[in-house]
């Protein structure tokens, strides 16, 4: 068998399997015209939440080791929503820390759901952050945190232009740090205790962490927490 046929028998038998994980790597994005911002696609799947048993930075607020189906794939914000995207939807800006492509912060629960629904989306579930975030490993983050994530000693205390920090596996920025991040999920103990993740520029590395979570009154707004959205 002569080379030319040999490598169009080996093309014919791997050509499919290439294919396959070509259009399995291409990360789909669009833009929503309402807001403006990108959103990737998250195909569904499963991850363990929670902390493994060698994290010690493990606190306690983290949820049980356990593995978590996301029975349905979702369109997340590929960044954190800017106080450009959000003056533009709500007609206001409540930032502290004034400037377009930086995340909208000083926002409680209720004006990020509010957000949400009027561009045809919706806060993510824990379980959807946190698969998202994750983007495909099994860590408490997702790379060196100095290179992903705006938190207390890179700072300067303020938060930054979204996007400044090298993304996760599926595209997503500022995951970790920069601003915490509201989700739908409310605290066990108390309904008007809602979740949050993330961590922001204000905290320590031990906080930007992906298992770590935060349960603050559904009312607080402060200069350290903003949001994303997601849709099915």
């Amino acid at each position: 068998m002569r080379w030319w046929q040999i490598r169009r028998l080996f093309v014919g038998l791997l050509g499919p399997a290439l294919l396959v994980a070509c259009r399995s790597s291409k990360r789909m994005e669009k833009t929503n015209p309402q807001d403006g911002l990108v959103y990737v696609w998250v195909a569904g799947g499963s991850y363990y939440t929670g902390c493994t048993s060698d994290d010690g930075e493990y606190m306690g607020r983290e949820r049980h080791r356990q593995l978590i189906v996301i029975d349905r794939g979702f369109w997340m914000g590929k960044t954190e929503v800017t106080q450009a995207a959000f003056e533009r939807v709500m007609g206001v800006n409540p930032s502290r820390y004034r400037a377009r492509l930086h995340p909208v912060e000083q926002v409680d629960w209720e004006a990020a759901r509010t957000y949400c629904s009027r561009i045809g989306m919706r806060l993510p579930t824990e379980s959807e952050w946190e698969f998202a975030a994750a983007g495909g490993i099994d860590a408490p983050r997702y790379g060196p945190v100095d290179s992903i994530a705006w938190y207390d000693p890179n700072s300067g205390d303020s938060t930054h232009d979204v996007g400044g920090k090298q993304p996760n596996a599926y595209g997503l920025y500022d995951m970790l740090g920069n601003v915490w991040e509201w989700v739908e999920d409310q605290s066990n103990v108390d309904p008007h205790r809602k979740i949050m993740k993330g961590g922001s520029f204000y905290n320590i590395s031990r906080d930007i962490r992906m298992p770590n979570r935060e349960t603050p009154v559904e009312d607080m707004r402060h200069r350290n927490v903003g949001f994303r959205c997601v849709a099915n």
